[in-house]
C-alpha cells in the first residue's frame, strides 16, 4: 500500500481531506497529517512517504519551500499541492519542482480520489517497470537488446522534457555486461504544417516507415540498435558498434538520412531533421547523449530543418545552458495576467515579443525556445482558469503544434496568434453572457409595461446587483434603463391613443401610471404635444 501524508495549517481541513479519501478502495495507508511546513519535512526524511497532499501557506515552511527541500534531499515523493485561487501562482511555481496535480479549494472528492487514483496507477507503472528493469538485469548477458530498448524508454518516460525536475537514468555500471565499442544517439525530428488539420493516422504511417528504413540501414552494421518513436513525430535511435566501423556508421546514417527526405518529401508540408551526438564507449551515459542529440535536432529552430545538425555539447551557437525560459516568465507574470483580465490583446502579443527578445538576449538554447513556447501557453491557461474559471479548449492542440514550429519567428507568431485569437473568443462570449440578461430585461419591460417596474427589481430577476446592471444595459442599448422603459410606456399609450376609446386617466394607468398629471408629463417630454392633442391627430 502506498502512504498518505497530509500536510494543512487549517486541521479541519486536513481532516476533511482525510475522510473525503477512498482509502481502502484506492490502496492507500494514512501516516499522519501535520500543520506546519517543517514538521511534514521532518516526517517525510524520516518516514519516506509515497505521497503529500500540501497546502501552499502554512507556518514555519510554506509548502514550496517543503518541496524545494524535499527536491534538493532526492527523497522521491508525490505532491499533490491544494490551494485557493489567491496563492493559484504559488502552486502554477511548485511545478519547477516536478509537482504535477494540484487541487483548489473548495476540494471536491470526486477529484481528490481521481488524482490519487491516477497516483496510484502512475507509482505501480512506474514499480513494474523498475522490477521489470531489475529482472532484465538478472539475465543481461543473454538480453542485452531488451535492456538497452527498456533503458531507453526509461531515460525519456522520466524526462519532463519543457520545465521541472529532470531525473537521472540509472544504469549498470559493469560495462562488459551491456557490450564494448561505440554508442551514440541520434534523434530525428518530423514537422508537420500546422496550419491545417491534424492528421494523426498519417503522422502514425509517417513515423513507422522511418522507423522500418532506419532498421533497414543500421542494423546489419550494429551490435545492438534500438528504434524508438516518441510523441511529437521524434525517432530516436541508440547505436552500440566496434569503433572502427566508425565511419562506416557515419556514411550509413547520412543514407539512411537521405531516404527519410526523400519519403518525406511526398507528404506536402513535411520536413525531417538529424540531430547526432558524439560516440562514447560508456553506456552509463547513454542518457547525456540522448539528451545531445535531442538538442542537436532541436537546433533546427536556429539553423533550420532538413538537414543533419551535430551537437557535441561545445555550445558552438553561443546558448548558455545554465538559463531557463522559467527566468523569462517568471517577471511577467503580472503583467500578461493584467494583459486578459481586460483582454488587451494587442498587449498581450507585445509581451509575448517582449519574451522571446530576452530569450535572444539570454541566448538560450533551441530547446529552451521550445520550453518558453509551452510555458507561455501553459501560464495562459493558468490565468484564464483563475480569472474566469475555464480551461481553454485548444491548449493541448497548441503545445502539440508549437514542437512543430521550424523557426523562432514562426514559433513567436503562432503563440501571438493562437493566444490572441482566443482571448477574443472568451471576450465575445462573456459579452453574449452579458447580452443575455439585458434581453431578458427588455422582453420582460415589453411584457409588464403596465405594471410597478423598478430598476433594483428587474436586476435582481436577471442575476445582477443595479449598478452592473445599468451599466451594462447602457452598453447594450445606448440608453439608460429608466429612459428604455419610459419610451417603452409612452409608445404603447400612443397606440391606445390612435386605436382605442379609453379615457386618458385609464390608459395612464394601462401603462404603469397611477397619475394621469405625471403621465401627462412625461408624454408631452417625450412627444412633444399632449395626449389629447395627439389623439386628435387621428380623430
Amino acid at each position: 500500500m502506498l502512504s498518505v501524508l497530509i500536510a494543512d495549517d487549517e486541521k479541519k481541513v486536513g481532516l476533511l481531506i482525510k475522510n473525503l479519501i477512498e482509502w481502502e478502495r484506492l490502496g492507500l495507508n494514512f501516516l499522519g497529517l501535520v500543520q506546519d511546513g517543517q514538521s511534514a519535512y521532518d516526517i517525510i526524511l524520516r518516514e519516506h512517504p509515497d505521497i503529500v497532499i500540501t497546502d501552499i501557506r502554512m507556518p514555519k515552511l510554506t509548502g514550496l519551500e517543503m518541496i524545494e527541500k524535499v527536491s534538493m534531499s532526492g527523497i522521491k515523493v508525490h505532491f499533490i499541492v491544494v490551494s485557493g485561487y489567491r496563492y493559484f501562482e504559488y502552486a502554477q511555481r511548485a511545478l519547477k519542482y516536478g509537482v504535477k496535480d494540484y487541487l483548489l479549494k473548495p476540494i471536491d472528492e470526486t477529484e481528490l480520489n481521481k488524482i490519487l487514483e491516477k497516483v496510484y496507477a502512475e507509482e505501480m507503472q512506474k514499480q513494474n517497470l523498475e522490477n521489470k528493469v531489475e529482472t532484465l538485469e538478472k539475465d543481461l548477458f543473454h538480453s542485452r537488446h531488451m535492456l538497452h530498448k527498456e533503458l531507453m524508454e526509461r531515460a525519456f518516460s522520466e524526462k519532463n522534457e519543457h520545465g521541472g525536475e529532470e531525473k537521472s537514468l540509472v544504469l549498470p555500471a559493469e560495462e562488459k555486461l551491456v557490450g564494448r565499442g561505440y554508442f551514440q544517439a541520434v534523434s530525428l525530428k518530423v514537422d508537420r504544417d500546422i496550419t491545417g488539420e491534424r492528421d494523426v493516422p498519417k503522422e502514425r504511417l509517417i513515423m513507422q516507415k522511418l522507423a522500418e528504413k532506419a532498421e533497414e540501414s543500421l542494423q546489419a552494421l550494429t551490435i545492438d540498435l534500438v528504434v524508438s518513436v516518441k510523441g511529437g513525430m521524434w525517432l530516436m535511435l541508440l547505436l552500440n558498434f566496434r569503433e572502427d566501423d566508425n565511419e562506416r556508421i557515419q556514411e550509413a546514417l547520412d543514407a539512411m538520412f537521405y531516404k527519410m527526405r526523400n519519403y518525406i518529401s511526398g507528404f506536402e508540408g513535411c520536413a525531417v531533421t538529424m540531430g547526432c551526438s558524439p560516440g562514447i564507449t560508456e553506456f552509463s551515459k547513454i542518457n547525456l547523449i540522448l539528451e545531445i542529440s535531442r538538442e542537436a535536432a532541436e537546433r533546427r529552430i536556429f539553423e533550420g530543418c532538413g538537414k543533419r545538425i551535430e551537437n557535441y555539447g561545445d555550445s558552438s551557437g553561443g546558448e548558455t545552458a545554465s538559463k531557463s525560459w522559467t527566468d523569462i516568465l517568471s517577471g511577467r507574470r503580472e503583467q500578461i495576467k493584467g494583459d486578459i483580465s481586460i483582454f488587451r490583446t494587442g498587449e498581450l502579443g507585445r509581451t509575448i515579443k517582449e519574451c522571446f527578445e530576452e530569450a535572444e538576449r539570454m541566448q538560450l538554447m533551441a530547446s529552451e525556445y521550445y520550453g518558453l513556447g509551452n510555458g507561455l501557453i501553459a501560464e495562459y491557461a493558468a490565468v484564464v482558469l483563475e480569472l474566469f474559471q475555464t480551461e481553454p479548449e485548444k491548449a493541448a492542440q497548441w503545445q502539440e503544434a508549437v514542437g512543430h514550429c521550424r523557426t523562432v519567428s514562426s514559433l513567436q507568431k503562432y503563440i501571438k496568434d493562437a493566444l490572441k485569437e482566443d482571448l477574443e473568443t472568451i471576450r465575445k462570449r462573456r459579452e453574449d453572457l452579458e447580452r443575455k440578461p439585458v434581453l431578458n430585461a427588455i422582453r420582460y419591460v415589453q411584457e409588464n409595461y403596465g405594471q410597478k417596474i423598478l430598476l433594483e427589481d428587474v436586476a435582481e430577476m436577471v442575476g445582477f446587483n443595479a449598478s452592473y446592471f445599468s451599466e451594462i444595459f447602457k452598453k447594450e442599448t445606448g440608453k439608460n434603463f429608466t429612459t428604455f422603459l419610459l419610451e417603452v410606456r409612452i409608445e404603447e399609450s400612443k397606440t391606445m391613443l390612435r386605436d382605442t376609446t379609453k379615457t386618458i386617466y385609464e390608459i395612464a394607468a394601462d401603462v404603469g401610471y397611477k397619475d394621469a398629471k405625471f403621465f401627462s408629463q412625461q408624454f408631452t417630454k417625450m412627444v412633444g404635444i399632449k395626449p389629447k392633442e395627439y389623439r386628435r391627430l387621428y380623430y
